[in-house]
């Protein structure tokens, strides 16, 4: 499993992270799931499924 993602802004509007897919079925994510982030008092992003 990859443990890096590459940052994308495809539109110019918004940036766009890639989770990689060892990533998602280790946490047993769906298509169709809502993610949640949030950064942590270490400065740390945060990714949950709501």
């Amino acid at each position: 499993m990859s443990n890096e993602a590459t940052l994308q802004n495809p539109n110019k509007k918004q940036f766009m992270l890639t989770i990689p897919k060892g990533l998602v079925l280790a946490k047993g994510w769906k298509k169709g799931d809502k993610i949640v982030f949030s950064i942590n008092n270490k400065g740390e992003l945060e990714l949950k499924r709501k």
